[in-house]
């Protein structure tokens, strides 16, 4: 299957099974409209292909524990090969850090850091600093609210395909 296009019925699968991930195989052959038994071998086909990278479940962290999400901007001092993959390697192995998307432009990196409270948040600010890793600035923003969170990929409209009817 990694060779081969997906049609509308794989791309429904993994639109159900992103918002769903712990549906029924029962009752995604039903929503898909297709047996059990095809349904099935088409998850598997899915899976084995890679397009299903796992099944996570999605925390209510603030039922736990209070906590401030961050949004840090930053750059690197030098921008060698060598240099982005030392802070990379860093930034993997700090659990706070919880997303750090490498982007163009005038910032080098932006990530998203969940600490329980603003002197936490700066003591991994403090960590980063003192590792050494080439960090030339950067720019703290407090998320103050969260107005859309992601909630699965719009697989349909960027693949160009509508739910079957």
């Amino acid at each position: 299957m990694s060779d081969e296009k997906l049609d509308a019925v794989d791309v429904r699968i993994l639109t159900l099974l992103q918002n769903n991930g712990r549906i029924k195989k029962v009752d995604l052959a039903a929503a898909i409209g297709l047996s059990l038994s095809s349904c099935w071998d088409r998850l598997q086909k899915l899976e084995k292909a890679g397009y299903v990278r796992g099944y996570n479940t999605e925390i209510d962290l603030a039922r736990l524990i209070k906590t401030e999400l961050i949004v840090t901007t930053l750059s690197l001092q030098n921008h060698t090969s060598a240099h982005f993959m030392r802070f990379e390697q860093v930034v993997k192995s700090i659990p706070e850090i919880i997303t750090c998307h490498a982007v163009g432009g005038g910032i080098d990196y932006v990530l998203q850091i969940v600490a329980k409270s603003i002197g936490h948040y700066q003591e991994v600010i403090d960590d980063l600093l003192a590792r050494e890793i080439g960090i030339s600035v950067y720019f703290t923003y407090v998320v103050t609210k969260t107005v859309k969170r992601f909630e699965g990929y719009p697989l349909s409209e960027l693949l160009e395909y509508r739910s079957p009817r």
